[in-house]
């Protein structure tokens, strides 16, 4: 009971429950049909959305005192990974230090008007079971960090948040796949270049996409980036537009 396009089902939206898709397009008669045939566990159910907030012990780095032993440990966490000061006041990163979040550092995420629409988790210690603990929210409805957005300027396309910490005008995609809105996004808004810069062993999928966008009114104007297999946004940083302007 539910239904994908084979050919656009990624980049459309034409996937999802099949009741949804009799909604749109059935007659009266096939609707009446298909609601007889249809068993009650595929009904689609009313989700109650609650509105997302900051986990329970989010602290600005800049409203903490230095001495802390958790700030501490946070910073240095940041600074192994190449997050300076400045990076830190652009994207309101912070860190928890009670509550089910203890022990990550929080990176928030707001629409185009401000409002929090997600946030990444992310804890500091090596040991822990678990890198990443994610709000329940759908982040394949979300753009990340929109509000950062200049749709004039050339856009990049990363895999994770911490790529998009060491490129100008970045686009997380959460992942290595492009949401439907995305997409949809970037064919109405971007207006510079869309240079496609996902880790080196996601090349395959970095190719995907390049075929996905570069069409209509952004032909030509999807460049891609291939970084050596083993290597990422994070590990060579700032060398990631040098790499770009060699293949303009």
């Amino acid at each position: 009971h539910v239904y994908k396009c084979c050919s656009c089902g990624e980049t459309h939206g034409t996937h999802g429950p099949l009741g949804r898709l009799f909604d749109k397009f059935a007659t009266k008669q096939q609707k009446k049909t298909y609601n007889l045939i249809r068993p009650e566990e595929f009904e689609e159910k009313q989700v109650k959305k609650v509105k997302l907030r900051l986990p329970e012990g989010y602290t600005k780095f800049k409203d903490s005192n230095p001495i802390y032993p958790i700030y501490r440990q946070a910073m240095n966490y940041l600074k192994s990974r190449g997050i300076t000061d400045e990076i830190i006041e652009k994207y309101q990163i912070g860190f928890c230090d009670k509550g089910d979040y203890s022990g990550r550092i929080i990176i928030p995420s707001y629409t185009e008007n401000g409002t929090l629409n997600y946030f990444i988790a992310r804890a500091w210690a090596g040991d822990s079971r678990f890198k990443y603990k994610n709000p329940v929210a759908e982040k394949d409805k979300i753009i990340f960090n929109e509000h950062l957005i200049d749709w004039f300027k050339d856009i990049y396309l990363v895999e994770g948040v911490f790529d998009g910490f060491f490129l100008d005008n970045s686009i997380p995609m959460l992942g290595k796949y492009l949401s439907p809105l995305l997409f949809e996004t970037i064919y109405e808004k971007a207006l510079g270049n869309v240079v496609i810069c996902l880790d080196g062993d996601a090349w395959a999928n970095a190719q995907k996409l390049y075929n996905e966008l570069n069409g209509g009114r952004l032909y030509n104007k999807i460049k891609i980036v291939k970084l050596p297999s083993d290597k990422d946004v994070c590990d060579l940083r700032g060398e990631i537009n040098e790499y770009y302007y060699k293949m303009r």
